[in-house]
């Protein structure tokens, strides 16, 4: 992935413009867990959505979107330089979170799942591959394990979906973002995959 334009969130909104470049959309509810979108809108296109139906009413949500049809991969922020004073209270108050990751082209239909929270990894791994995903947990990069990735600064740290292009593709029936806000046409294969990770969440609460 090339280097990043911005050297942090904070240089970022220093040059651009918030609802024009930018756009912050964070729910608290007051949940053990957060769901979160550090790339959504045209940055990870279809990330946002993911992480919003993942939350759905009753999970913390953390959606930063890019409003940049073009070169949006320049208010790309790596993870482990993402930093926002309202995400850091969010994952404090946390036990688990998800990070919602697009990772390009990789020539399969597959899940790259990271992060350093074991037992969710482990829960969602299965839940995964139950609702028919190719998925591997053991990904040659891209494998969300440093402490300093905003996935692992709850309680329980947390974990990382890296989805690729091609999964992608089988989940929206049109463009995977809206500037409007609203919710873009999906497929079947979203809601299985928004479904699989809210049992994960429901499975891992109950241990």
């Amino acid at each position: 992935m090339p280097k990043d334009k911005y050297a942090s969130l904070s240089a970022l909104k220093a040059e651009l413009k918030a609802h024009v470049d930018y756009r912050l959309r964070l729910l608290n509810r007051n949940s053990w867990a957060t769901i979160i979108a550090p790339h959504g809108g045209f940055i990870d296109a279809g990330s946002s959505a993911i992480a919003r139906s993942v939350a759905g009413r009753n999970y913390n949500l953390y959606d930063f979107q890019g409003l940049r049809k073009q070169n949006s991969a320049e208010l790309h922020i790596t993870s482990t330089r993402f930093r926002d004073p309202s995400l850091n209270r969010l994952l404090q108050k946390s036990v688990t979170a998800i990070a919602i990751h697009w990772m390009g082209s990789c020539n399969e239909a597959v899940i790259w799942l990271g992060g350093l929270n074991k037992n969710l990894k482990e829960i969602s791994l299965s839940k995964l591959i139950s609702a028919g995903f190719k998925v591997n947990p053991d990904s040659p990069y891209y494998r969300g394990e440093s402490k300093d990735n905003i996935v692992n600064f709850p309680e329980k740290c947390g974990i990382q979906l890296e989805i690729s292009d091609e999964l992608m593709q089988e989940f929206f029936g049109g463009p995977r973002f809206l500037e409007s806000g609203y919710k873009p046409q999906t497929k079947n294969k979203f809601d299985h995959l928004v479904a699989a990770l809210r049992k994960s969440l429901r499975a891992y609460k109950k241990q």
